[in-house]
Formats: C-alpha cells, sequence, structure tokens
C-alpha cells in the first residue's frame, strides 16, 4: 500500500510539471506576419425613392491580404493561456456596390488596424487552441463615379470616407515547430461599418437626388495564416 501510494504521488507530480511546462512554454513575447484570403458581403439599399424595390442587392467580393502581428501572453494554471495581441492588415478589399447606366459605386476597404485578448487552452507543449476577443479601427471609402454620357449631365466623382471600429472575434490555432518558431491558422469575422448617404446633406452620389438615402451594410470574413517567432 505504502509503495502504491508513493507511486501515485510521483505521477501525479510529473503530470503536474508536464502540464505547466505546457502552459509555460507558450508564455512570452512574440511576433510576426500573416497572408490570408479576405472576403467583403454586404448588401446595399436605396430608400425614399419609388424605384427603392429597384435596388436592393447582396454584394460580395474576396480578395488577398497580409499583415503583421506582436503580442505578449502567459500560461494561466495547468493548461489555460491568457494574453493581449496588436495586429494590423493590408489589403485592397473593393467591392461593386452597383454598376448601372455609366454610373458605378464602389465599397472599399484598404487596412484594419486592431487589438484583441487572446484566451487560450494548450492541448499540448506544442500546440494551442485559442479564442480571440477583438476591437479593430478600419478606413471605408464609398466612390461613385458619373461619366458625362449619362443624360447630358456633367462628368464628376463623389467619394465619402468613414474611419470606424468593429468588433472581431477569431478562432484559431497556434503550432510550435521548433522551441520559438510556430505556425498559426485563425478565422476572423468582423461586423464592418454601416454607411449612410443623403442626397439632402452629402454631395450627391451618381443617381442619388435630394430626397432618397442610400444605405451600404458590410462585414468581413478573414482566414489568415502566420508565421510568427516567441522570444
Amino acid at each position: 500500500m505504502k509503495k502504491f501510494a508513493m507511486a501515485a504521488v510521483v505521477a501525479l507530480s510529473l503530470s503536474t510539471v508536464s502540464a505547466e511546462t505546457c502552459a509555460s512554454s507558450f508564455s512570452g513575447f512574440y511576433a510576426g506576419a500573416q497572408l490570408g484570403m479576405n472576403s467583403v458581403s454586404g448588401s446595399q439599399k436605396l430608400e425614399t425613392s419609388v424605384a427603392a424595390s429597384q435596388l436592393k442587392n447582396d454584394l460580395g467580393k474576396k480578395s488577398f491580404m497580409g499583415g503583421l502581428f506582436a503580442g505578449y501572453g502567459m500560461g494561466v494554471g495547468s493548461c489555460a493561456y491568457v494574453g493581449g495581441e496588436l495586429y494590423l492588415n493590408f489589403g485592397n478589399n473593393s467591392l461593386n456596390a452597383r454598376e448601372v447606366q455609366n454610373v458605378k459605386d464602389t465599397l472599399k476597404n484598404t487596412y484594419n488596424l486592431g487589438a484583441k485578448v487572446r484566451l487560450g487552452y494548450t492541448i499540448s507543449q506544442q500546440a494551442m487552441v485559442f479564442l480571440g476577443l477583438g476591437m479593430e479601427k478600419a478606413k471605408w471609402q464609398a466612390k461613385s463615379v458619373l461619366d458625362a454620357a449619362n443624360a447630358g449631365r456633367a462628368a464628376n466623382t463623389y467619394k465619402k470616407n468613414k474611419s470606424t471600429f468593429a468588433f472581431a472575434p477569431s478562432v484559431g490555432m497556434d503550432m510550435f515547430v521548433n522551441k520559438n518558431l510556430f505556425i498559426r491558422g485563425e478565422f476572423t469575422y468582423v461586423l464592418a461599418p454601416k454607411m449612410k448617404i443623403t442626397g439632402a446633406t452629402d454631395t450627391p452620389m451618381a443617381g442619388i437626388t435630394g430626397g432618397q438615402v442610400y444605405k451600404l451594410n458590410a462585414t468581413q470574413q478573414r482566414f489568415t495564416l502566420g508565421l510568427g517567432y516567441k522570444f
């Protein structure tokens, strides 16, 4: 019985050491770069118009993007992990909102600057799954181009910019390939902005007159693969 008790204590001690090592292997500062696919989707609607029902469409476009990330995290208890991260993504995320009879409207986003809290669980000393709770700032631009051939009106270009903060939750996995180098896969869903353009107060977009309201809603879904280094 005494031998059995001693064996149990030794096994428990080894298990605890292994678990603590599992969590602590991810502790520290890190930085890296990532590449991936960005998908922008949304809807457009022209309101307060006789023809409003004729202009309500779903939008969508995919594009490549790249970025940088850096952060710090620490093991909590045996297998839990908590940390904070900053990131910056670049991409030419532009989609056509409308293109009819010499009128072309687009919605464009070029960068996302964000910060998030990462809550993780270490599967082993080499692998961790995590949930990211982030907020990010992005600059969006609604652009309308009307050429001179449209019903005899003068050619013009209208732009409206909007910088906004959006909630950006994510799920992912980090996996070490050696003591310091790790790879990452992550999916992020971004609640992007709602833009409203009113003909009575804004410089009118092509085809939008004084009493009309034009609404654009968008979201982003990103899947990225990253390569990082833990210091």
